[in-house]
């Protein structure tokens, strides 16, 4: 069985990604199961809590922002990811010590990849790269990024579905995305608003609730009835067929919103210094999995 364990499963980006790719195997007829902290992913695919996951013969096992040091941590998850800092610490410690030896024992037989979904929150050089029989990356350009010199594969997440928008109001802007420091949230409002933006609605999961009210709170009185606060959405064609513009201030060449700004024609404004890779079907994208997972 094919098995998604994260370290957190609340909808933002990467989450949504893992997801569609659980979904996308269970719909080739590969069985698949989503294991995660939380609760939102529960009820997306089919899905379990990390308390349930346990690694069994044959199992391919798809890792994502969990730091593991040792394979024998596989069966205790959610007690990891529950440990006080001082412990995190010493685990730490011991992971840049463990890093560099390729002696670790499995208890059963199992294949190991590693989904490397982001950049600087979750930087895969601290890991014990020894575990994993493949790293996944979503863009190329992650490479040069991590720097790991261990077998990788290149392929890009499965994308919802969209269409273009029939309608689509005059100068009503979109920032879309999980509401936190590093996806710099409030520059994008800001720079919406001096674009001319009638409207500007925050669509993603509230990440930083410091970071909103110390930096988008005052934009809200600087700017008022012109912010709206629409929260995590689930219907990502009802979200952009209420936009005329989306505006990002991160550049990220693998950015889902982005494509799907592609396939509504919604006009999308951020930052570009990484070329984007050309879009590539669902089949296409499945059939780089099947490779890399030997289905």
């Amino acid at each position: 069985m094919i098995k998604i364990v994260s370290g957190f499963s609340t909808p933002v980006g990467s989450i949504i990604a893992l997801v569609n790719l659980c979904n996308a195997l269970n719909a080739r007829g590969h069985r698949c199961a989503l294991y995660g902290p939380d609760n939102w992913h529960v009820d997306k695919c089919t899905a379990a809590r990390l308390s349930d996951f346990y690694p069994e013969h044959g199992d391919i096992i798809i890792v994502h922002n969990i730091n593991l040091v040792s394979f024998t941590e596989l069966y205790r998850l959610q007690e990891k990811r529950e440990e006080p800092g001082h412990t995190k610490r010493l685990i730490s410690l011991k992971s840049t010590f463990m890093r560099y030896f390729a002696g670790w024992r499995r208890d059963v037989d199992v294949k190991l990849i590693l989904s490397c979904q982001e950049n600087d929150r979750f930087p895969i050089r601290r890991l014990n790269h020894a575990l994993f029989d493949r790293i996944h990356y979503v863009h190329a350009s992650q490479i040069n990024y991590h720097k790991i010199g261990r077998r990788h594969f290149v392929c890009p997440n499965f994308q919802t579905p969209l269409v273009p928008s029939e309608y689509k109001p005059d100068g009503s802007a979109g920032v879309i995305g999980s509401i936190r420091r590093e996806n710099k949230t409030d520059e994008a409002i800001e720079s919406a608003l001096l674009s001319g933006m009638k409207t500007v609605t925050l669509y993603g999961y509230l990440v930083d609730p410091i970071y909103y009210y110390k930096r988008i709170v005052p934009l809200v009185a600087k700017y008022p009835g012109r912010i709206r606060y629409a929260g995590f959405i689930d219907d990502r064609q009802c979200i952009y067929d209420t936009l005329s513009d989306v505006f990002c201030s991160v550049d990220q060449a693998w950015s889902m919103v982005k494509m799907e700004c592609e396939q509504t024609n919604t006009r999308y404004h951020g930052p570009n210094t990484v070329p984007a890779e050309e879009l590539i079907t669902s089949d296409e994208i499945f059939d780089v999995w099947k490779r890399e997972l030997a289905l």
